[in-house]
């Protein structure tokens, strides 16, 4: 809505990521100091660089990538495509953080693939290309690996001060992304329109909502769920929120690739979401066989 050229062009994706991280940077700076530690700390090597990793990943990954993704692809092809986080967030936290990834997420994960695969082939109304899809699924990495950096630190720090501490950092690189860019007048832009859609899409959903609530809420929640559970919940929730939201204010429409890809990447967040004692269940269920003789 923000990129509509109706009543104004008012924000590319350049200058809305521009503007995004001067506004965010006040309120995760305020943030981390809030929630510092208490007690006595002092932060290694190690911690600083993984603090700085999630600050890329953040900023210049994460928000970045979706505001260039969002601007190149129809908003239906950009929530179908965030059902790869679950899979792929699952996937990383085997790796990394060495949790269990049952069989089931394994079965999520390639019938992610196919969906994504599926979805990126089909012609879509809306403005969909390639290349935005081919953004918004770098830009589902970055977050997979933002998720997988939280869980790391929140072993060691309080989440919400894990949370201020990338989040400024994040901030801090994409507006001065501004300078280099010649963008930094758009961080004048909410003081210089006050109209709804403006004071509603980027002040309330990007830049309270999105860029601090939502951070909050994945670090308290990665602080006792595992990483594939949290990215999940996430998932789900976006993609039905999303697809209405295009489909009711974008006035969008699916194709019938983009709903053949729709019921794969839909049935792989909810074999994420799927328990996986229901599974252990029904395997001692199973009746043994007999030897024979």
């Amino acid at each position: 809505m923000l990129y509509a050229a109706t009543p104004t062009p008012r924000f590319d994706a350049v200058s809305l990521l521009v503007a995004r991280g001067f506004w965010m940077l006040p309120l995760f700076l305020v943030l981390a100091a809030v929630t510092r530690p208490k007690q006595r700390w002092s932060l290694g090597g190690r911690d600083a660089l993984l603090f700085l990793a999630c600050g890329v990943a953040f900023g210049p990954g994460a928000c970045a990538l979706a505001a260039l993704g969002a601007s190149a692809t129809s908003a239906a092809h950009f929530v179908l495509l965030v059902s790869l986080f679950p899979p792929l967030a699952g996937g990383l936290a085997a790796l990394f953080l060495r949790e269990r990834l049952a069989p089931v997420r394994v079965v999520a994960i390639l019938v992610g693939v196919v969906g994504a695969s599926t979805l990126a082939l089909s012609k879509s109304t809306g403005g969909a290309t390639p290349s935005g899809d081919l953004l918004v699924a770098a830009f589902i990495a970055a977050w997979a690996l933002l998720t997988v950096g939280i869980r790391l630190l929140n072993r060691t720090y309080p989440p919400l001060f894990v949370v201020g501490v990338f989040g400024a950092v994040g901030s801090l690189l994409l507006a001065l992304l501004g300078i280099p860019s010649g963008r930094m007048g758009a961080v004048l832009v909410p003081l210089q329109h006050f109209d709804t859609r403006t004071v509603l899409c980027f002040d309330v959903e990007i830049i309270l909502l999105l860029s601090l609530v939502a951070q909050l809420l994945q670090g308290l929640a990665l602080r006792t769920l595992n990483v594939a559970l949290v990215a999940a919940l996430t998932s789900y929730g976006s993609i039905f929120a999303g697809l209405a939201a295009s489909f009711l204010v974008l006035g969008e429409r699916l194709t019938t690739g983009d709903v053949v890809a729709s019921a794969f990447l839909v049935t792989a967040v909810a074999l994420s979401l799927l328990p996986e004692s229901l599974f252990r269940r029904r395997a001692l269920a199973q009746p043994s066989v007999p030897p024979d003789g």
